[in-house]
């Protein structure tokens, strides 16, 4: 989320999470006045807040974290489990891109309490491979991210097995900016299921 209006309409909509990308030089960044600013809109909600963070140091992690009130550290780098270790006593979300079957097991081994099964590249768009996470689905708790739209979805959710989705560029206009309308739509396939 990087806009007021997006973090009302996801909520407005149904959304039990939502995400702030803390990785800079990223297209979908915010500062952390932005987080502090966009964060308080959940505040009273029922909306969990998770902050995304690619190979940042413990103490970045942790200032944001409060800064933000974030209920979620999502790892989305190359840190090893022994990073993960330091955040005992708060929920942590680590992605894996699922290309090989090496890449399935080290998933199934991380210290995490969700594995995010991602496309090849963060932020893409691209589809991940759905069989592989169907087969760590049977170990793990995941979440699916890459190339999840409205119109694929419930399909996305039927077929591997996850728990929960995490999409970004499905739903927007341009990086950052979401639809209002494919937000809506998103939530009107996902009351199907």
């Amino acid at each position: 989320m990087t806009r007021p209006e997006d973090v009302k309409t996801a909520i407005a909509a149904g959304a039990t999470h939502i995400g702030f990308i803390l990785v800079p030089y990223t297209k979908r960044h915010i500062s952390m006045d932005q987080l502090e600013e966009l964060s308080a809109l959940a505040d009273g909600s029922s909306v969990r807040k998770v902050g995304i963070y690619r190979n940042a140091t413990r103490e970045f992690i942790l200032n944001h974290q409060k800064a933000g009130a974030l209920d979620i550290i999502q790892l989305h780098g190359t840190e090893p489990p022994e990073f993960a270790q330091q955040f005992e006593g708060t929920e942590l979300w680590k992605a894996f891109h699922l290309q090989t079957k090496e890449d399935i097991e080290a998933a199934a081994q991380y210290p995490a309490d969700y594995i995010l099964a991602d496309g090849e590249r963060a932020g893409s768009g691209e589809l991940c491979n759905w069989d592989r996470v169907a087969e760590l689905a049977t170990r793990r708790p995941v979440i699916l991210a890459g190339g999840i739209t409205p119109d694929n979805a419930v399909e996305a959710l039927r077929k591997t097995g996850a728990c929960g989705l995490d999409l970004s560029t499905g739903v927007e206009e341009s990086p950052g900016i979401k639809s209002k309308e494919k937000l809506k739509q998103l939530f009107q396939q996902l009351k199907t299921l």
